[in-house]
Parts: structure tokens; sequence; C-alpha cells
């Protein structure tokens, strides 16, 4: 068979479908036309047609290659910024080339009419009929890359204008939104290739399209349809609203529409039988269902069926149409945005379901997947701490699976207190959680069983916390004096990390070993730091009879003792103070003066310091193949440099705190409760600071890991069993043990099978918080008031720093802590925020985040520098453009975007 056509095996002409060796591939085709042969092949039922391939249309791209347009694009392409190089002008200028000098030679038109009479059994191509004339390439519709609407399609084509329509497609080439798609997604931009398919043009009563996955939450039984009257041009295309369908598929043998939404569908397109081409004509019934109740569940049941037979059960998207009440099938492709699941996450439709927490988002706030070595030391430090994160995989209690850590909610529930658990823990965490849980029913996702991993851990837990007992009750009596021993016992701990080096050839597990159970050992006494949730409960009751009290019970518990990302925040204050900060320009110049003694002792011992406790700390610093800000002092020193050591809130937040304990006790006489506010606010600031340092000394923990691992794989890269060191961030604990004792194993073949499962997911940028083992992602929705619904530019989301005010100013909106200098009083802008965002926390007049609760750092740390903080405003990041002037309340979890240009003066109390 030639290379130059492929009839769709469904076209009257074909006796049978072609064998896998005489299938065309994906580079010959495209993705649009491969899925039309193939579904054709499977008996779907595809209109005919043909495809002319990549192959065909070499000839026109040697012409075009040959023009001063293509020359100019090319010497653009090649440059330091091909993305703002190339404009419109240069693509347009190749296009309008195309549709100048390009013409079907001889041996083309043979080839189409050879396409014609095979696909359509006419002997002459000026009796075609009319066909739709599109797009195939081979970068297009893939599991990766949709290019939706990029390609030209023209409709209602007769045999007068299939030239025209074929130019027109593969001029589309080198439009402009394609180069940009191209280059955004990696491809590569000076090598177009494409195929173009020409087919019967169906005279559509009703069209649309169908995806087998709900879009808007994700769930994988959920059918989802889309209609309008006439060609589905009106649906793709957005020009109207159609009507849409949601089939429940859950149970297959007994599919059931659970939504319809049916749309004023005020105008259609329609083929023009006659002559060719399409008009648009208002609807008569625009408000009438477009699908019948039968026909919705026929469409529904093609899109599972396209699923299941041609994409092997991932999700899929079609494009179809009725015609004389018969159902066609114009196209299938992959869904390209959706959220997977991890195969061993995943439940049998119509079986049982799961319910599983993203732990890393909910409590960590970022979505990237940790390193293989990172979730290995994450999980089984967590594992060793808490027996309700011991026990994983399916029945287990956590799924720690390529990069990811998920809760088993459904198994949680099965233990004993498990729903107790859920209900004051997970929904108490974060509002937008709680929201979130409220908005199903657990029963749906509670197990018939108790799973094995479930048992015993009720008893594990109590006797964890009988442990404890001793150290709460010291805390209750001795205040800040209670921690004494823990924090004696964690500074030899940060001590020896910061200083020991092990011998490169100990094996990786025994280190980790080693250094966790110091760690393990000292952890009951923290302990003590639940006497402060205590006592700061009984401030709150002491004064629950008292109006006006609530911001300085807020304030009180500000800056406490302990904390310590809040004692990097001041440190970092000393240091950006010091003349050899203020009075050196660059980093350069700084590391140059470092590296040679220049600087005074008692900066030099000050700086020491810093490193020594925080130079651990960085960017996701749970994550052991996380750089540190050690290993980037270029970084810390234009950080320090970007603090307004004269305004920041750090200087403010003690005077605030110090404010606040005098009101309160000075009310605490007045109601004969001195004594008794004397001790609780000694206790909770003594010891609630305490809180965070877990957490931290993991991270301490994890920097000697990092610093062994990286020594072992010096080793590993110099007999070249890596290629670099940073490889050995994607081997599990286990692997680099044995690998430094058997030099028989494979290492980089375990890297690749470590890394596939996650590169497979790599295109997900943010994963949701809770979601089922059917896909479905869970969502609450905040209840919206009459007067913030009339509110122009009012985001709402929810308060964080109760409190704290409301403030104004100026919009910085961060992907990446060390993207931009964020300038005192600016109000920022993120996604999430973690430690290594602290530093821009000294100048920020407010925090917005996307994610984060009131226990996620960015909220502990804007309570404790006082910051008017909110959360929970899906897409911020995007919503708010920098320089934009905001109102941020604190209290009422809503920011306000004020387009002119007001006062800059804060408007309430509270707020610096």
């Amino acid at each position: 068979m030639n290379d130059k056509y492929y009839i769709f095996p469904g076209s009257k002409q074909q006796e049978a479908p072609p064998s896998p060796s005489t299938s065309p591939t994906l580079n010959e085709v495209g993705g649009k036309a491969l899925s039309l042969i193939r579904t054709s092949a499977l008996q779907f039922p595809v209109p005919p047609g043909f495809v002319l391939t990549v192959s065909f249309f070499q000839p026109w791209l040697e012409q075009i290659k040959q023009s001063k347009a293509w020359e100019s694009f090319l010497s653009r392409v090649a440059s330091a910024d091909p993305e703002g190089s190339v404009t419109r002008e240069d693509c347009d200028a190749i296009k309008k080339q195309c549709k100048k000098i390009l013409r079907l030679n001889a041996e083309q038109r043979r080839y189409i009419q050879d396409a014609i009479k095979a696909a359509f059994g006419h002997d002459n191509a000026d009796h075609l009929g009319i066909v739709a004339v599109r797009s195939s390439s081979p970068e297009e519709d893939l599991a990766g890359s949709s290019f939706a609407g990029g390609y030209d399609t023209s409709l209602g084509v007769t045999s007068a204008g299939l030239q025209d329509a074929i130019i027109n497609s593969f001029a589309s080439l080198f439009d402009h939104r394609i180069y940009l798609y191209k280059i955004q997604h990696g491809m590569v931009a000076d090598t177009p290739r494409i195929a173009i398919i020409v087919q019967k043009q169906i005279a559509s009563d009703v069209s649309g399209v169908g995806f087998s996955l709900n879009p808007n939450n994700n769930c994988f039984d959920e059918v989802v349809i889309s209609s309008n009257f006439g060609l589905g041009e009106s649906v793709v295309s957005g020009t109207i609203t159609p009507d849409t369908y949601v089939v429940d598929r859950f149970d297959p043998s007994n599919m059931k529409v659970i939504s319809k939404k049916v749309a004023d569908k005020t105008s259609a397109i329609w083929l023009d039988e006659a002559s060719g081409g399409t008009r648009q004509d208002p609807n008569k019934s625009p408000t009438a269902q477009a699908l019948t109740d039968d026909e919705i569940m026929e469409v529904a049941r093609m899109v599972a069926d396209v699923e299941e037979q041609y994409f092997d059960g991932s999700p899929a998207d079609i494009e179809w149409a009725f015609h004389n009440n018969t159902l066609y099938l114009l196209q299938a492709r992959p869904v390209t945005a959706h959220v997977p699941l991890f195969p061993e996450m995943i439940t049998e439709r119509g079986k049982e379901k799961r319910l599983y927490l993203d732990l890393m988002v909910m409590t960590q706030g970022f979505s990237d997947p940790l390193s293989t070595l990172g979730l290995d030391i994450w999980k089984t430090s967590l594992a060793r701490m808490k027996p309700t994160m011991s026990t994983e995989g399916f029945d287990g209690l956590m799924f720690n699976i390529h990069g990811r850590e998920y809760m088993n909610i459904s198994n949680m529930l099965m233990m004993t207190g498990g729903t107790a658990m859920v209900n004051t823990s997970l929904r108490t965490y974060d509002k937008s959680l709680d929201r979130a849980f409220a908005s199903i029913d657990l029963k749906d996702y509670t197990p018939s069983y108790v799973p094995e991993g479930c048992k015993g851990i009720f008893g594990k837990s109590i006797k964890q916390l009988l442990l404890t007992v001793p150290n709460i009750l010291r805390g209750m009596y001795f205040g800040k004096d209670s921690m004494l021993q823990y924090v004696e016992d964690t500074n030899a701990l940060l001590e020896h990390c910061h200083s020991h080096r092990y011998p490169d050839d100990k094996p990786f597990m025994e280190v980790y070993d080693e250094l966790t159970k110091t760690y393990e050992a000292v952890l009951p006494q923290v302990g003590g730091l639940i006497s402060g949730l205590i006592s700061k409960a009984l401030l709150y009751r002491m004064f629950r009879n008292c109006e006006g009290t609530e911001d300085n019970l807020i304030n009180l518990s500000m800056d406490l003792n302990g904390n310590p990302t809040s004692e990097m925040g001041h440190l970092m204050v000393r240091l950006a103070s010091c003349p050899e900060i203020q009075e050196t320009r660059t980093s350069d110049e700084f590391l140059k003066k470092l590296k040679e003694g220049s600087f005074s002792q008692e900066f030099t011992s000050l700086y020491s310091d810093y490193l020594k406790r925080f130079g651990c700390r960085g960017a996701r610093e749970i994550d052991v193949a996380t750089p540190r800000m050690s290993e980037k002092q270029d970084e810390l020193f234009d950080t320090l440099k970007q603090i307004d050591v004269k305004n920041n809130q750090i200087i403010n937040v003690r005077e605030r705190r110090d404010k606040a304990y005098q009101e309160l006790l000075s009310l605490a006489r007045e109601i004969g409760k001195e004594k008794s506010f004397v001790h609780h606010a000694s206790v909770m600031q003594g010891v609630l600071g305490y809180r965070e340092h877990p957490k931290y000394m993991l991270v301490v923990v994890t920097d000697a890991c990092r610093r062994h691992a990286l020594q072992v794989a010096k080793g590993f890269v110099a007999k070249r069993r890596l290629e670099n060191e940073d490889q050995i961030f994607s081997l599990t604990m286990d692997q680099i043990s044995n690998a430094q004792k058997d030099e028989a194993i494979d290492l980089l073949s375990l890297v690749r099978a470590n890394l596939k499962p996650v590169e497979d997911v790599r295109h997900v940028k943010n994963w949701p918080v809770l979601i089922d083992s059917r896909g479905k992602i869970i969502r609450g929705k905040r209840e919206i008031t009459e007067d913030e619904k009339n509110k122009e530019g009012l985001l709402i989301g929810d308060p964080i720093s109760p409190g704290a005010g409301v403030v104004r100013g100026r919009a910085k909106v961060l992907m990446d802590p060390y993207e931009k200098p964020l300038e005192a009083g600016e109000i920022l802008v993120a996604r999430f925020t973690e430690p290594s965002w602290t530093p821009l926390f000294i100048n920020a007049g407010g925090v917005i985040m996307e994610i984060g609760g009131p226990m996620q750092h960015g909220a502990i740390i804007a309570r404790e520098y006082g910051i008017p903080c909110v959360s929970g405003i899906d897409n911020a990041t995007k919503l708010v453009k920098d320089g934009d002037l905001l109102e941020l309340d604190g209290s009422a979890g809503t920011v306000q975007i004020i387009r002119d240009d007001c006062d800059m003066n804060v408007v309430s109390s509270g707020s610096k």
C-alpha cells in the first residue's frame, strides 16, 4: 500500500480492517486520523473518509522552506527567547506564502483521486459530495497535548473547494497559536509536520461532545455530554451554551442520567446540503432538550465503549453526531487535562470506593512529588513517630507512593476512634477541608470489613499518648522550664548532625537509624506542648464573657518561645541589620569577603550560628533531595538584602504581644483571675511555640542524611554506577545500602524504574487535597452572602489570622520565594508557603494563599508576626496581578481588588 493516504476501514470499499502490519503509524497520519482509522476498524460508526499523510505534504514543506519568510522565522526560533522573538506577523507571513504558492501537483491529484474512489466509491473527484477537511498533526490529540482549536477546519467542502480547504489546513500548521503551544510544551517548532483528513460531512440533526470522565470533578464514573442542534461546531467553538447531561456509570449495568442542564441555545450551525458550506440560524425551540433521554444513553454508551475498547480504560473525549436517528463517531481523543490516580489506589467500577487525603498538599502546602529517597525517609520517620501512619497499602492507613503521601480515610473510619479522629482532627484542620467532608456521606466510603492495617492502631496510639502524660503534667506546672531537657537533648543532636561525618562506606540505612534513634528518644518530651494548648483553651474560657478580648488573645500567642521558624526570622533581621550586609552590594562580593575572613568577628560568629541552626532549611526542606540554604549562600545574602530592617513585622510583633498581655492582665485583675491568667499565659507562651520543633529537628536529621547520601553518590559516580550525584535521590534507603555492599546491582535501571511512575504524572501541577478511588475530587463550597455577591473584585477565602486587622497594599505574586523581591508593605500572593518563605513574611503587609489551613506554615507564621492572612482562594495567583491594590481582611477572610488608585494607608487597627 502507498504511504500517501490511508482510508478509514469502515469506508465502503474496504473489505476488511487492515492488519497491524499495514496500519499507519502516528508519525505518518497524526493523532486524530489514527484514532479514526482504529475506531473504524473496531466497528464504531465512523463516517467514511481518508487521510493524506505527512509524506503527501513533503513537497509543500520543501517549497515553504525555500521562502524568505521561513528563513526569517528560523532565525528568530534560534534566538535566546524563541517565545518572545517570533511574532504573529512572522507566522502570518508563512501562512500567506502557503496560500500564494501552494497548489496540488499532478501526482498529488492522482493520489486524492485514488483515495476518493477507495473511500467513497466515486470514480471522479468532481463528484465528491460534501466533506469536512481538518488537520491531523503527529503532535495533536495525544495524552499530553491537544492543540484544541489551533488548526483550521473547513466544513461543508465541495469538490470545487477541496484544494483551498486542504491548503488552509496546511497553512494553519504555521499559525502563531500553534507555534506558542509547541514552545510552551517543550516541542520542536522548526520541523513542522501535518496530515489532513477528508471525511464525509454528516448533516447533523444534533451533535456535540462527550467525556468519559466528568471534567468538573474528575470522576471516572460520570459521562458528561454537551449538545446542540445542528453541527457540533457551535459546541466546540463555544459560541453558544449547550445542554449538559451527566450520566452515572458506576454500575455499568444500570447507567442513569443524574443531571440535566438544558440551556437557552439561541442558534445552531447547519450544513447547506444543496451547495455546501454552513449557515447559522436561530433555533426554533432554543430551550428544548437537544437529546432525548434514550439518545443521551446511546451517546453515553458510545463514550464508555470508546474508552474501554480503544483507549484501554483511559479517559476519552469524543465528538459525535445524530443524523436521521443514527449516531456517528466523528472524533476520539484522550482527555489531556485530568488528575490520574496511581493504579494501586484505584478500585474497580461498581466496587467499594476508598477516600484519600493528600497529606503533602494539606500539611506541607506543595504539590510536587517528593524524591524517591525523600519519601522513603519521610514516611519511615512518620511511621515510627505516629501509629496512625505506620501501616501502608490498600488495607493500611497510608499510601506512600511515587513521591506522594495519602491517608486512607476509608480505612481510618474502621479503626477504633477513627471517625472521631476525622471529625476532630482533620475537619478542624482546615475550613475548606471541613466543607469538602460536609459535601459527602462518609458511609459511601466506609469499608464493609475491618482492613488488616487498622487493627491494633488505637491501642498503640493510647500507649504513645500515655508516654507523654508526665511531660504534659510538667508543662502545666513548670511552663517553659518543662522544656529544658528537650532543648538540651535536641541541641546535642543538632551539634552532632552539624559536625559529625560518617565514613563513606557506612550503609545509608545504618546512618539513618543512628540519627533517628536519638531523635525518636526525645520526642515524648515535646508532649509537654499539649499543656500549652490546654492553657490556651483555659485563657479563652477565662475571658469568654468579656467583650473585645479576642484580638488580644490572638496577639498574646504571637512570636512564641521555642518556634524555630520564628527564631530564624529574628536572627535574619539581626544579620540584615549588620553593616557587613548593609554595606555589601552583591552576593559575589559577600562570598569573596566571607572566604577571605574580612568580616568582623561578631558578624562571622552570628552568621556561623545562623548556618549551624538554620542552614539546613530551604524550599521543600522535608525532601532530602532539596538543596539547603547552606549550599546556596548567594541566595541567602540576596534574601537578607531584601529585608527592610527599619520597618518590618518582627519589630512590631513583640510590642503588640506585650501590649495585649498588659491589657488582659488588667482585665484579669478586674474579674479576680490574675494569678490564673499569669500562670496560663506563661505556660502557653513558654511551651506552645515548640509545636513546630519536632518537624524542624526532622529537617536537621534529613540534612545530615543528605550530606551522607551525596558522599556515597560521589563513589557511585566515580565507578560509573550513576551518571550524576543527584540520581542517588531516586533510590530508596534499602537500594542504596544494598548497592554499597553489592557492586553488581544496576543502579541506573533502579533509577529509571523509580522515576517512571512519577514522570507519567509530571504534567499534573495542582493535586487535589481530597479524592476518591474513582478519581472524584471532593470539594466544598463556602457560602457567599448577598453583599459579597454584589461586590465586584471580591475574592472570598478563609480567615487565617483573625485579629490581625485589615490592610491595604500592592500585590506581589510569587510562585517561588526567590523569584523576585517583596518590598516592605506589599501583600504576598502565593499558592502556598513553607519555611523557606519565612524571610518574605518579615516584609509582608499581608499574605494570600490558595492552599493552607490554620496549622500550615504560612498560617502559623502569619499569626506569629501578626500579619493579616487569608487562605483558600482558588486561583489567587492568576486572579491577582503584580501591582494590584488590595484590601485584605484577615478576620473576614476576604480580599478586595481595588481598581482605582486609592489611599494606601491601613484602614483599621490591628494591622501595621
